[in-house]
């Protein structure tokens, strides 16, 4: 066998051994939106705001019209950014189970009555549009803005 090909081979075994290693390419879990609450605008006066939670407890928050007042901040208009607990988190999921959250419908709503607002919520990947003749998620609803209340949020420079 030449030289060349001996370090042909060579190169060869040591690629072919790289590739039997084990790859740590990605240890953590992909980010998903576990929790997220969304309040459309009306024509009169109604909260607008979007506020979502990855699985890591950081969380966004989108305000529009008088979503501060409903709130409870004192925040201009923009998108912010914090982080909720793991334990909010889970008190949030564990509601939403307890009250049949999970068994309702995707979507309550009825194209030919207007100017109602809906609400959007979504946990662990179960969505509920909930414009008209839906079911009472107000403590759901109350739950998830006593936890955007409790956020110490921080303002983005995307606003």
């Amino acid at each position: 066998m030449s030289r060349i090909q001996k370090i042909a081979c060579a190169l060869s075994l040591i690629i072919l051994a790289s590739c039997l290693g084990e790859k740590d390419i990605a240890s953590s879990t992909p980010l998903d939106i576990i929790i997220s609450l969304q309040k459309t605008p009306c024509y009169g006066s109604c909260s607008v705001y979007l506020f979502q939670v990855l699985n890591d407890g950081s969380a966004t928050l989108t305000v529009g019209g008088m979503a501060s007042d409903n709130l409870n901040l004192n925040l201009p208009d923009g998108k912010y950014l914090g982080q909720l607990s793991n334990s909010e988190i889970e008190e949030v999921v564990t509601y939403a189970e307890n009250n049949g959250y999970f068994d309702f419908n995707e979507k309550y709503d009825d194209a030919r009555v207007m100017d109602l607002p809906a609400t959007i919520s979504l946990v662990e990947g179960h969505k509920v549009f909930n414009r008209f003749e839906g079911p009472n998620l107000d403590g759901l609803y109350s739950l998830i803005e006593s936890k955007i209340s409790g956020v110490l949020w921080t303002k983005t420079t995307e606003n």
